[in-house]
């Protein structure tokens, strides 16, 4: 093979990849606009006033990405209707799916860059022991945050260290340890992988603020559980804190994060959820329960969701049969139930019902050389795959037409095209 087949083959391929995942975030990122303002009700509504439930409403999100190759898309009506059109119409102009891979590509490299600036920052601050923990100091009055995934640090502001006790320290300190022993840093990277994923939603982006505001809703009411203070004092001590941050520098603004929400939480409505805490109780059963039911019900709903789905790739069992006439340079393909009743395969031969399958080419008008295709395996219906073939020989006498075929070699491009 020359260098210039590789090369071609190697481009096919890409764009094969490109169309087949592409198609699939797609469909994903146009579904998950329906869950994204579902979300966004029902946690204003019905699941207002239920902090952990509330919080595990952003779990459905997770299900949303494995629902690119549901079967719906290709064998229900609504769904064909729906989602056929745009597909073909895609199919042949590759470069929408180049231009969503290349968006997948350039926000994953912005969320990653806005990471390592974040890293980087860290790296040369001046670290501190307050009590058994390591903290970095930051001279800038920014909000205490829990950074990192790996490796979570906790970054607090020089003024901060100054101004406290140590008591106010350690509730401080336990609210963000908090953070990290719920795995809310996790999930905020895990947010961040959707958004990169399914960008073309741009509900998304919109959405960080409220699953932040959430997710530091429970961490508030377990980090009040955990320090055994009153939800009051809890509340003196966030605006506390405001104060000195704003006493810190005048051009602060008191609702920045330094982990990067530009809009921080609305503090009067924070104080207000910390509020209703005090005539809440924490019950660490209930929250067990909620953390059970949702995981429960994500993976069953991956499950549910997989076994209705194509797999990674699939076994071909349909048969078609191709007519090519060259005086007349006409080409049928003909696909029916009926044709599996009158022709069959095994792992060397096909067998043929001679009579039945020569009036079902007499009715169909099928002329000149006639191929009979079947067997194989396909990625998704309509799209890549391979089947096996043979010539049908139209002067055999016998009632049941037994014909050889060869299976042809996989190259490495099929190869890795079935493992995708």
């Amino acid at each position: 093979m020359t260098l210039q087949e590789v090369l071609g083959k190697a481009m096919q391929f890409l764009n094969i990849c490109a169309i087949y995942y592409g198609m699939q975030l797609m469909r994903c990122a146009l579904i998950s606009l329906g869950v994204s303002a579902g979300i966004c009700v029902l946690r204003k509504t019905v699941l207002r006033n239920s902090v952990f439930l509330k919080g595990a409403l952003w779990s459905l999100f997770i299900p949303v990405l494995f629902v690119g190759k549901l079967k719906f898309f290709y064998e229900n009506t609504i769904g064909i209707i729906l989602f056929s059109w745009w597909t073909e119409f895609f199919k042949l102009h590759v470069w929408v799916y180049w231009l969503y891979i290349g968006g997948v590509v350039v926000y994953a490299l912005l969320l990653c860059a806005k990471r390592r600036n974040m890293k980087k920052l860290t790296a040369g601050m001046e670290k501190r022991n307050v009590g058994d923990t390591v903290i970095y100091v930051a001279k800038l009055p920014v909000t205490p945050s829990a950074i990192g995934v790996l490796r979570p640090k906790i970054v607090m502001p020089e003024i901060m260290l100054e101004c406290y006790d140590s008591r106010e320290l350690q509730t401080i300190l336990l609210h963000e340890k908090t953070h990290i022993q719920l795995g809310h840093l996790w999930f905020y990277f895990s947010w961040d992988v959707l958004r990169a994923l399914l960008w073309m939603n741009p509900l998304l982006a919109a959405g960080t603020r409220f699953l932040r505001e959430d997710l530091e809703e429970i961490c508030d009411w377990v980090t009040i559980h955990k320090s055994k203070n009153s939800a009051y004092d809890y509340g003196q001590l966030l605006l506390k804190s405001m104060k000195v941050l704003q006493a810190g520098s005048e051009e602060f603004n008191p609702y920045a994060n330094f982990a990067g929400d530009k809009e921080f939480q609305n503090i009067c409505q924070r104080m207000r959820r910390i509020a209703c805490f005090g005539a809440k109780r924490y019950q660490k059963l209930s929250s067990f329960l909620v953390l059970a039911f949702t995981i429960v019900f994500v993976l069953g709903a991956v499950f549910l969701i997989d076994r209705i789905s194509y797999g990674r790739w699939n076994e071909n069992d349909g048969v078609l049969v191709y007519g090519y006439d060259v005086e007349r340079g006409t080409a049928n393909l003909f696909t029916d139930d009926e044709l599996q009743e009158m022709i069959s395969y095994d792992e060397s031969h096909v067998f043929i019902d001679r009579a039945a399958f020569e009036k079902f080419l007499r009715d169909s008008n099928v002329l000149g050389e006639v191929f009979i295709v079947f067997g194989g395996y396909f990625k998704l219906p309509g799209f890549v795959g391979y089947g096996y073939s043979c010539c049908y020989e139209p002067d055999s006498v016998s009632q049941v037409v037994k014909l050889p075929y060869d299976k042809p070699k996989e190259d490495w491009m099929l190869t890795l095209i079935r493992v995708m």
